[in-house]
């Protein structure tokens, strides 16, 4: 830990104030308290206080080098009050030498020297003690600041290994769904197995460019999630229809990279797959009190038994932004007349982020 005073150029111009300021009321009081010239005031004021400053700097080190220790009670305060003697028994003994050897021709100024010693002793003291309790309080307050930036820190690693997580499991869910369809298409289709492979490997590429960046354009993702729509359109040929309508100020806002992708591939796991009949899904974004609202649509059957999943992809989702947005965020869903709804709310302060 570096010196709180001589490290920083404002911190040390203002305890040097401090000290000329003492330096100031010393001779002011010298001036009226003893009959010595004004050279011999200002003389003894400046030497005095100056070395006690130089003092009051020097007994950091002692604080920062022997810490003090609670399983050590009896040990940290003993080598502190030594360590401290020695300083203000140095200092007290300097300045009384060097005044001495200064004024030893003033009439009475060695005998005033004399029995002032134990006044300054006592002075120097206070403000020994006083320097060790400012030193102390510094020493806890960059510990609490450093304790504070290393929790920041961790709590943001978390939350980044978190969502590093949850992204490794959206991918393998996707990757796996759509490599079965490559092999269901193999023996009915090839052409179309074979241009599912193509824009499946455009996608994943995608996906691995912006594995490191967090948020993409609202516009970019959707772009990418067409481009999934279309893989799945391969699929299911006319069977799957969407319906996509975005504003304009809603496409400049960045959202987490491939949050919406699996509550599409749920909708077509539970509405287009169960269907007999053609399934559009409907997404629609917009901006609304200070949130990003994104709404997606599809219909389904309720008489046709539902498939059993995980809920890997909306729980994803979910805790996604959750932790991308510290809780601001959130997703709900719905259930109405055979439309099941998600909808996100995404906060637009991360617009050009």
């Amino acid at each position: 830990m570096v010196h709180p005073f001589t490290s920083q150029r404002r911190a040390l111009i203002i305890y040097c104030l401090v000290w000329l300021t003492m330096a100031l009321i010393n001779m002011i009081i010298l001036l009226f308290a003893t009959n010595f010239p004004f050279t011999v005031s200002i003389t003894e004021s400046i030497t005095g206080n100056m070395l006690l400053g130089i003092v009051g700097l020097i007994i950091w080190y002692p604080i920062r080098y022997i810490p003090f220790r609670k399983d050590a009670l009896f040990y940290s305060v003993a080598t502190h009050v030594i360590a401290g003697s020695v300083v203000i028994l140095a200092w007290l003994f300097t300045t009384v030498g060097i005044l001495s050897a200064m004024f030893s021709s003033t009439p009475g100024y060695v005998d005033y020297l004399t029995d002032s010693i134990f006044w300054r002793g006592f002075v120097g003291v206070m403000a020994g003690l006083v320097m060790v309790l400012i030193y102390y309080l510094v020493s806890y307050a960059r510990n609490l600041q450093e304790r504070a930036q290393a929790e920041e820190k961790l709590r943001t690693l978390v939350k980044e290994t978190e969502l590093n997580m949850l992204k490794s499991q959206i991918n393998p869910h996707f990757l796996f769904n759509s490599l079965n369809s490559i092999s269901s298409l193999i023996n009915s289709n090839p052409e179309k197995a074979r241009e599912m492979i193509i824009r499946l490997s455009d996608f994943l590429r995608y996906s691995l460019k912006h594995r490191e960046n967090e948020y993409v354009s609202l516009e970019e993702e959707i772009v990418r999630l067409k481009d999934y729509l279309s893989i799945e359109q391969i699929r299911f040929g006319e069977k799957l229809q969407y319906r996509m309508q975005t504003t304009a100020a809603s496409k400049e806002v960045l959202v987490p990279t491939m949050i919406l992708q699996p509550l599409v591939e749920n909708a077509i796991k539970h509405g287009v797959y169960e269907s007999l009949e053609p399934v559009t899904i409907e997404l629609y974004c917009k901006l609304s009190e200070g949130f990003l609202q994104i709404e997606l649509k599809n219909e389904f059957d309720p008489e046709q038994p539902s498939q059993r999943g995980t809920g890997v992809g909306h729980q994803n989702v979910a805790e996604r932004i959750r932790l991308a947005y510290d809780g601001k965020g959130k997703m709900i869903h719905s259930v109405n007349d055979g439309i099941f709804t998600v909808t996100l709310y995404i906060p637009h302060e991360k617009i050009n982020v």
